[in-house]
């Protein structure tokens, strides 16, 4: 497997930092898995920190889409934090740092979510 993560919970937000590459769906099946748990045991503010994820794809994107919306539909959202490197590169060339709430550090993210409450 490409792809290994830790969770951090810091009620009510959870964290999962990656660390590897995202280059097919299978990278991301555990993964996949343990968010959507998450998510169906209401925490739908969620942090991905992608300080160590080296790469990412198509594939990688889906995820992430596919994460946000649902957090979004359970009245949360989706931030991303530590976005470096390469896959900086893709999320400005394919414009998704438009999409998705971006943070340089889990403290400004964690902040965010606070503020709204």
């Amino acid at each position: 497997m490409n792809l290994k993560y830790d969770i951090d919970i810091i009620d009510p937000v959870i964290e999962f930092s990656l660390q590897g590459k995202i280059t097919s769906e299978n990278d991301f099946d555990e993964l996949e898995k343990e968010v959507f748990s998450f998510l169906n045991q209401n925490y739908y503010r969620v942090i991905f920190n992608l300080e160590k994820l080296t790469h990412t794809n198509s594939s990688g994107i889906a995820f992430f889409m596919k994460t946000l919306t649902k957090t979004r539909i359970m009245g949360g959202d989706l931030l991303l934090t530590n976005v470096i490197g390469n896959v900086k590169k893709v999320f400005e060339i394919a414009k998704l740092d438009e999409v998705y709430t971006i943070f340089d550090n889990q403290e400004e993210a964690i902040k965010h979510f606070k503020d709204l409450q």
